[in-house]
């Protein structure tokens, strides 16, 4: 199979992009680090793959519609 044929395939089957998917993943990730491990802001950025704090939390603006510290104000 192509690459382009799975990423078709891909979307039409959960409704989103294969880098969609992964990032979503790494955001998870990084948010049950926050909570439950009481991982720093910084730490959690870097485990989701992203260089900048800043940028880990414009990500979870965009897909949460939360910040980092109300990610871990939550529990």
């Amino acid at each position: 199979m192509s690459e382009s044929t799975l990423q078709r395939h891909f979307r039409q089957i959960f409704n989103m992009t294969v880098f969609e998917y992964l990032r979503n993943c790494r955001l998870q990730r990084a948010i049950l680090a926050m909570q439950k491990e009481g991982i720093g802001i910084a730490q959690a950025a870097g485990l989701a793959g992203y260089n900048s704090p800043a940028n880990f939390a414009t990500a979870l603006r965009h897909v949460y519609g939360v910040t980092p510290g109300q990610v871990k104000d939550l529990f």
